[in-house]
Order: C-alpha cells, then structure tokens, then sequence
C-alpha cells in the first residue's frame, strides 16, 4: 500500500499546483480588469465634468473665469463619494480649480507623464494609493488649454481583490479534498489489483530476507549442505513466488488491453 498512497499523494499535489497557479492567474486577471473598468468609469466622469469647461475654452476664456467652477466640481465628485478630488489644470499642469480646500500646485509629474503619452486622449493610471484618470480640454482651434484630473481611492479596489482572491481560495480548498476523496477511489479501482501485486512480491522479497537473516544468524556459518540446501529452498520459494506475481500482471495487462 505505500506505493498506492506515493501515488495518491503525487495526484493530490498536482492538482494543488495546478489550482494555486488557476487562483493566481485569476486573481491578476480579476484585478487588471477591475482597475481598468475603475479608469474607464473616471475617464466619462471626466469627460463630463469637462463639458462646461471645453465650452468656455470654445469661446477663448480662461479655465481659471468658468463661472460655478467649484460647484460644476462639487456636484461631480458628489456622483461617487470615494473621490478624493477633481483637479481643472491648465496646459502647464497648474491646478486652477478643484474641490480640494488646499490642493496642490501643479498635477503629479506621473500624471503629466500619463498625459504626454496619451497624445490627447483620456488616460488613467494607477499608483500604490490613488486611480488618476483625466482628458484634455481642447480650444477651438484644437489645441489642448488644460484638463480635467479625477484622484480616486484605490483602497476598495485592493479590497474587493482581496475579496476574490479570499473566495477563489476557499473555493480551491473544497475542489482540492473533493479531487482528493475521488481521486483516492478512482485509484484504489483502476489500479488496485496492480498495487496488490506488487505488495505480493513486495512480501515475497521480505520473506526471503527476513529467512535468510535468520537462518545466517542462528548458524555461524552457511558451509554445512543443510544450510546450503535450506537457502535454496528459501531462493526457491521466493522465485515461484516472484514468478507467479509476474505472471498476474501480465495477464492483467492482456485482459486490460
């Protein structure tokens, strides 16, 4: 039976390998489309909320003029209450409107980065804390005067990652002991009798050595013919023994095929 439980374990590892790299891969997969639906959801606020913007910009006023700047803002980030701020930059970067009581000077430099690459078309980015997501405010003459940035949490993000990841791992727990439990009973039918005969001539060769050790050790020596004749007797045995499992399985082998 050690032979039929080696077996069993090295089923049962498998497929615990094979489920870690499933739950892995899954939850990356899972976590690069929720942060990409998180960006493209900020990406059409953003769009948006730069409506009254572009049209001011349309007729040549300053981003920094739009009357009800702060409460076109306000009314936005209300839309989702895990914003943590709505930044109007002008085309240097500089923030001249925001929800933000103290915000900062100019947009992060990942963001104009971000910005640059984009060529003028929305972007979104994600950092170790915060979702940025922006689009261009274009003039009329289709040059870009500023923008619209939107920071938001990454915390519930991470955390509904988490969430899945807590899920697809009970999920593989469960799928891993129901594999076990049926991998043990599909064994124990598809090779059961091929396991038996090996333990046969398993206990063959023990037999022999567990005789022949104590017929050496009960005698000083194996010269006499009695003890000559006893080994081959013993030799003997265990070659039938041996034979006789060894036809078994090749008829087990015939009647399978």
């Amino acid at each position: 039976m050690a032979l039929f439980w080696r077996i069993w374990l090295a089923v049962t590892f498998v497929n615990l390998l094979v489920l870690t790299i499933f739950v892995g891969l899954a939850t990356l997969q899972f976590g690069n489309i929720n942060s990409d639906l998180v960006g493209e959801r900020l990406a059409v606020l953003a769009e948006r909320t730069a409506g009254p913007f572009k049209a001011a910009a349309k007729i040549g006023l300053p981003l920094s003029t739009v009357r009800n700047a702060e409460a076109l803002l306000e009314r936005a980030r209300q839309t989702d209450g895990a914003i943590l701020a709505i930044h109007v930059f002008d085309k240097n970067g500089r923030i001249v409107q925001s929800t933000d009581k103290q915000p900062p000077a100019k947009i992060p430099a990942r963001a104009v980065a971000a910005r640059t690459a984009a060529g003028g078309a929305s972007w979104h980015i994600e950092s170790d804390e915060t979702f940025l997501s922006s689009i261009d405010i274009v003039a009329r003459d289709k040059t870009a005067v500023g923008g619209v940035l939107i920071v938001y949490p990454k915390n519930s993000s991470v955390t509904q990652i988490r969430a899945m990841g807590a899920e697809l791992a009970l999920a593989t727990i469960l799928i891993l002991f129901a594999s076990a439990v049926l991998s043990l009973f599909l064994l124990r039918l598809s090779i059961g009798k091929q396991i038996r005969l090996y333990d046969s001539i398993d206990s063959a060769v023990a037999n022999f050595e567990q005789e022949a050790w104590r017929s050496a050790a009960g005698r000083p020596s194996l010269k006499g013919e009695d003890d000559v004749e006893e080994l081959g007797h013993l030799l003997e045995a265990a070659e039938m023994s041996y034979q006789s499992a060894g036809r078994d399985m090749d008829q087990d082998q015939k009647d399978s095929l």
